[in-house]
């Protein structure tokens, strides 16, 4: 009874946990929906993605074809292939933030919002370009974190990624630059002037660069990964320390000094931004002659840092 009680329990906090987790994504896309609207489409900008060849397509249309049924179209085939490839969860998770997003789209679309800023003064247009690109980052770093995308060129990037072993980033960048010079192209045809579409296309790049600031930025986090190597003749002293009062692992690696040949123990730690002061006092206490080599680390995933999604 206990047991079955217990796992009642579990399975409650599971699907708590799932309802919490849509509740937030959904908040960051209504939040991307509404930059592309009333900060990016009014500027004449693009940003990366399905979503800036959407707002391409319907600047290049002039508004003939909507942005959001773009959205729609190309995600289609791209959500069969991560179903087929990819992770259930993610893409199940995919799925459902691409069609709200895309509903937000020809919602917002077709409601008359007031201007946020004045378009017609070039410092106002760049604010309203920063503003949106920082708030797509984030907004997009945030979905990610919780185990979701918006769909589009992500799943292409995990696709490519996983055949050819292409940085993720890498692909998204290059497609993204493809799409900023072709807003340039079709802003130079448009208003028959190659500065107007010099303007758009150098905006674009610069929203698809603060864009990649903020993303990264919430992806890795503040509280960032340290990787430590800590050679000292007291090894044997640090690392129950750093295990009880810091409650860090710690390994042992087997190693051998090239100049004296001696042969030495490297303590090998794992931990935190804020955790990293405390640690190199407690080292330098117990041995004021250590060397510590502090290095970043992109990612850790397992037990107390990144979850597994």
């Amino acid at each position: 009874m206990k047991k079955t009680q217990k796992k009642q329990m579990l399975d409650g906090k599971k699907v708590l946990r799932e309802v919490r987790t849509v509740v937030l994504m959904s908040l960051m896309i209504t939040i991307e929906a509404l930059a592309v609207t009333l900060l990016y489409t009014p500027a004449g900008v693009v940003t990366g993605g399905v979503t800036g060849i959407a707002m391409l397509i319907t600047y290049a249309t002039s508004g003939a074809i909507p942005n959001w049924i773009f959205v729609v179209i190309a995600n289609t085939p791209l959500l069969i292939l991560a179903f087929k490839y990819l992770h259930i969860r993610f893409t199940v998770y995919t799925l459902l933030m691409t069609v709200l997003f895309a509903a937000e789209l020809a919602l917002f679309g077709n409601l008359q919002f007031p201007a946020l800023f004045d378009m017609s003064e070039p410092a106002w247009r760049v604010v309203s370009v920063i503003f949106g690109a920082v708030t797509m980052g984030v907004a997009g770093g945030m979905i990610v974190r919780l185990g979701g995308s918006t769909g589009g060129l992500d799943i292409v990037s995990l696709l490519l990624n996983r055949k050819y072993s292409i940085s993720m980033g890498t692909i998204s960048m290059s497609m993204n630059v493809v799409i900023a010079l072709a807003l340039g192209v079709v802003r130079a045809i448009g208003a028959h002037d190659y500065r107007i579409g010099v303007e758009g296309a150098a905006l674009s790049f610069i929203a698809l660069f603060v864009t990649t600031i903020a993303f990264n930025n919430i992806i890795l986090g503040i509280n960032r990964t340290k990787t430590l190597f800590i050679i000292s003749d007291k090894w044997d002293e640090i690392a129950p320390d750093v295990l009880n009062k810091m409650h860090r692992g710690v390994t042992y690696i087997p190693c051998r000094g090239a100049y004296t040949n001696q042969e030495k123990t490297l303590v090998y730690i794992l931990t935190k931004t804020i955790e990293l002061g405390a640690i190199r006092r407690l080292v330098l206490e117990k041995d004021p002659k250590a060397i510590i080599s502090i290095i970043d680390t992109r990612e850790v995933i397992g037990k107390g840092f990144s979850a597994v999604n």
